[in-house]
């Protein structure tokens, strides 16, 4: 997967309209999230696209509750993988609607380009937290 690839898959990520079902268009089916709870490693994996879709909606919801407005993001390295993958180290700054900083962060991303264009098969949200925004350790 080339670096084109990958920006065009973040440009088209619709982050900025908090709506869980349109960023799970952009996930793979099968596929999951690693983040860092309490410190430790933790991978929760969905089977299916059903699961997905609820965690995404879910997350949708806490940063609409958090106050967030808009994100912007960099990527700071894209390492292609052959053909048809490649991992991407974001940095993200996600806004309130008053302008103030919500979060900023970096997540790995593995990459899969798939017949029906680029989707994510794993994040590493290992700087992410948004159980900070709601006060538990959901994700």
């Amino acid at each position: 997967m080339s670096l084109t690839e990958t920006q065009t898959l973040f440009e088209a990520y619709p982050f900025d309209r908090l709506d869980g079902d349109a960023m799970a268009g952009l996930w793979h089916g099968a596929s999951g999230i690693a983040d860092a709870k309490q410190g430790c490693g933790r991978l929760i994996w969905w089977p299916d696209e059903g699961l997905m879709r609820t965690n995404h909606r879910a997350l949708c919801e806490v940063y609409r509750a958090a106050g967030y407005h808009r994100e912007h993001f960099e990527i700071e390295s894209h390492v292609p993988m052959g053909a048809a993958h490649a991992f991407a180290l974001l940095r993200w700054t996600l806004r309130r609607t008053d302008g103030s900083v919500l979060q900023q962060f970096r997540s790995g991303w593995q990459l899969m380009r798939t017949a029906d264009g680029s989707r994510v098969l794993l994040a590493a949200a290992h700087q992410e937290d948004p159980r900070a925004m709601r006060g538990d350790a959901s994700h």
